[in-house]
């Protein structure tokens, strides 16, 4: 059972991507944002005393947090690239949008907003460094 966070880990976890859902991007408000545990509670192989830590913790919005749901990263980036495909497969308006230029898809690599932010700062790092 996952322990209730006090309102330091809550405010050090929001902080790690700086008021945004680590996953999407969005903006996210310190009253409600979700918590979400990278490494899930449920998946019985990562049961260990690591998993409820803040560490293993980023601010979610509640739409990527519910979307992500027990799943790793990875399993989460290959769910998040096939739904073009599967909105082209079961949506006719979809599909209308996207012949109208409504909609635009785009194929790159998913790269979640965490991600990006720890790229930026390392290449600060790096520049410093020179």
């Amino acid at each position: 059972m996952r322990r209730k966070l006090t309102k330091t880990e809550r405010k050090i976890v929001y902080d790690k991507c700086s008021g945004h859902c680590a996953y999407c991007g969005c903006e996210i408000p310190f009253k409600g944002f979700h918590v979400d545990h990278v490494r899930c509670m449920r998946n019985f192989e990562y049961m260990d005393e690591s998993i409820d830590t803040v560490e293993n913790m980023l601010p979610s919005c509640g739409s990527c947090n519910r979307y992500k749901s027990t799943y790793d990263l990875e399993t989460f980036r290959k769910m998040l690239s096939g739904i073009p495909q599967r909105l082209a497969r079961d949506v006719s308006t979809y599909n209308i949008a996207i012949r109208y230029g409504m909609v635009e898809e785009h194929h790159e690599p998913i790269r979640f907003y965490f991600e990006k932010i720890q790229a930026m700062a390392r290449e600060v790092e790096r520049s410093k460094g020179k």
